[in-house]
């Protein structure tokens, strides 16, 4: 059975409002938010949504937003 934390849930939240910022730009790519957090303490290192078609993804948009942060990433989850 999968369990969310307050955290969590929070967390699934942004993600799909990150998504919704991609709305009609990126076919024929999927329309993705990522969150890239910190999981003992659950603080955001960084979170982008993917960009116009032939852009970077969401996945990349925040590695490069939590690099740009400062932040390390070690032990984070997406």
């Amino acid at each position: 059975m999968l369990v969310f934390t307050p955290i969590s849930s929070s967390t699934i939240a942004l993600a799909l409002d990150l998504a919704q910022q991609s709305l009609h730009i990126t076919s024929p790519n999927p329309r993705v938010g990522c969150v890239l957090v910190e999981p003992a303490t659950g603080h955001i290192l960084g979170q982008g949504h993917t960009q116009q078609a032939g852009g970077p993804h969401a996945e990349v948009m925040a590695l490069r937003h939590a690099a740009a942060q400062g932040h390390s990433l070690a032990n984070a989850t997406a």
